[in-house]
Order: C-alpha cells, then structure tokens, then sequence
C-alpha cells in the first residue's frame, strides 16, 4: 500500500511538472550579434544519496551583457518526488548598459526588475523570517572531537586514453587524492577522492569566448557599489559545489584550518593539461576518527561506511562565439512586471 501511494505522487508531480504544448511564435527579426555561448550539465548523486538532481545551466555573455538560464530536477529512483523539492527553471538577464537586472519566471510568464546587482534590501525589521532548509548530512561525530590533517597525497596520472565529447578531442587523467585524518586518540580516517579527468586543448574559439566572459566579469565587478580587484586565476581541481559539500559533511569534526588544507591539492595539478570537458568524481571515507561509540558496544567506536557516499559528474557542453539574437538580452513582451525598484 505504501508503495502504491508513493508511485501515485510521483505520477502526479510528473504529471504537473510536463508544460503544456506550445504554440508556434512568430519568427525573431532581432538582429544577430556575436556571443558567448556557455552549456555545462551537471549530474549530482549528493551526499549519502540526499536529494540527488541534475541540473543544466547555459549562458550567453557579451562585453556588457548576460543571461543565465537554470533547469533542474530531481533525479535517482524517486526522481520526480525529488523535483518537488530541488526542482526549478529560472532565468536571469543582466544589463550592464541599462543597470538593471530582469528575472524571469517562464512558467507563469512574469518578471521583476531591479539594479543590476540586485535591489536593496529593506529595513532588518521589514524583512520577513527566512524558512529553516533542511541541511544535507553530516558525519556522526564524538562530541568535541577534533579531527587534523596527519597525510596528504595527490596524484595524476595521463591513461593515454582518447575520445570524442561533445565535440571536443579529449584526452583522460585518472587522479588519486588522499587525506588522512587523526585525530587525539590517534584514531585515523582517510578520505580518498577518485576523479576521472577528460580535457581538450584550449582553441582559439574557446580562447575567444572565454575572453568575452572574463571582459563581462571585469566590467559587472568594476560597476558593484563596492568595487573589488578581479581575483587571482587559479586552477581549482573541485567544482566549488562539490567542495561545498565535502567540507559541510564534515563540519563537525574538522578544524577550521584544516578544511583549508583539506581542499588544496598540490603541484601535481600541473601535470594536467587543457581545459576539463568531463569530470567525474566519487569521494569515499574509511576509519574511525572521532566516531561516536557504537551503541551496546563498550568503547568500541564505529567505522564510517568504505562505500562512496558522493558521486559527481560536471560536463561542458558548449563552449564557443556565435550569433544570437538581441532579444535574448531582452524581456519577452508579453511578460508581466510584478515587482520593481
């Protein structure tokens, strides 16, 4: 009967998330300008399986302009439950030439404007409670148990192996990273992050669209209230996603510089070459530093689980300049404004 209950909501989230059939609009006579065209596709299985989604994000950028837009949903056995709670479909466009920033929401076509790095916001005492969201796993953890960084080790290693990815030559890297933790009853736990690397040479047409981004990232925070230098280029080995959660599953037994030291990886990174086209990553931990003790079971602590309890796929999809129409920066005319300042 459970069941039977459960696949009937499913069935019915579907069911309400499929659009209704549209019907054919009139063809775009805007004109046509070059633009950066930017697509990855993510597939994230989070932490011991805790609302797992896909998520596609595209954006188009000019020298003073961009639009991002955003899809994503559920995914796993119960994908469309899941949809409920993850999913969503938004689309952002700012101006740098107008100062303004329109979001869009497609589905009931309606809009709000504000200043292009968001409205302002009101008075402490106008501001309405935020909801408390549910937070992803943590690790169990002996109550004031602190964890350090005994060992690291970071190693890559070109397969040799070569393949086509959407449309990119790529070339595979297999790297290895370890950390080992201890902690005061030298109890250990290592971390091991296994990571299958595809990367391709960076061309020319990439060279160019990634120079448009960076000239529009230049002028969006040159043009901020409080205006900051351009941050120092870095070559990160982790999405910031994953680090995210990485270092939050592990919050409650790590020092905080030791989550620094946890997501730095050494020079080896060198040894990769190009731009990444497909990254997978599966993170799995093993022993028991500062476990809680097992229940019934004396002093005898448990010892986290040697399954992979994150997988994480990242791919690039489009990478490139072409033209696209001018409405693409605009706002569709049959939107409605429903908030402004």
């Amino acid at each position: 009967m459970r069941k039977l209950i459960i696949f009937a909501i499913a069935a019915g989230v579907a069911a309400c998330s499929n659009p209704m059939p549209q019907t054919a609009s009139a063809p775009d006579d805007s004109p046509t300008n070059p633009t950066a065209v930017l697509e990855t596709h993510v597939i994230n299985g989070g932490i011991m399986g805790y609302l797992p989604f896909e998520r596609t994000e595209k954006r188009y950028v000019r020298p003073n302009m961009r639009r991002e837009e955003n899809s994503m949903k559920g995914s796993g056995t119960f994908g469309a439950i899941t949809s409920f709670f993850v999913g969503h479909e938004d689309t952002n466009i700012e101006r740098l030439d107008r100062n303004v920033r329109w979001t869009l929401y497609n589905s009931k076509k309606e809009y709000t404007e504000c200043p292009v790095h968001g409205c302002p916001q009101p008075p402490a005492k106008e501001r309405q409670p935020e909801e408390k969201k549910s937070s992803e796993p943590k690790a169990k953890t002996e109550s004031g148990c602190i964890m350090q960084i005994a060992k690291t080790s970071f190693n890559v290693k070109p397969t040799g192996e070569k393949r086509e990815i959407n449309g990119f030559n790529a070339d595979q890297y297999q790297v290895a990273w370890l950390v080992t933790m201890q902690d005061n009853a030298h109890r250990k736990t290592t971390s091991t992050l296994n990571i299958k690397l595809w990367t391709t040479p960076t061309t020319v047409e990439m060279r160019q669209a990634l120079g448009v981004k960076e000239t529009f990232d230049r002028a969006y925070a040159a043009s901020a209230p409080r205006a900051q230098p351009a941050a120092a280029k870095k070559t990160e080995v982790l999405p910031p996603e994953v680090t995210r959660m990485m270092l939050g599953y592990l919050s409650n037994g790590l020092s905080a510089s030791d989550r620094v030291a946890f997501v730095s990886a050494g020079r080896e990174i060198e040894k990769i070459k190009g731009r990444p086209i497909s990254t997978h990553i599966e993170w799995s931990l093993e022993g028991n530093a500062c476990s809680p003790k097992a229940e019934g079971a004396g002093d005898l602590p448990r010892s986290v689980s040697t399954g992979p309890i994150l997988s994480f796929t990242i791919e690039l999809k489009s990478l490139k300049v072409e033209p696209v129409h001018d409405s693409v920066f605009s706002v569709p005319r049959d939107y409605k404004l429903i908030s402004q300042r």
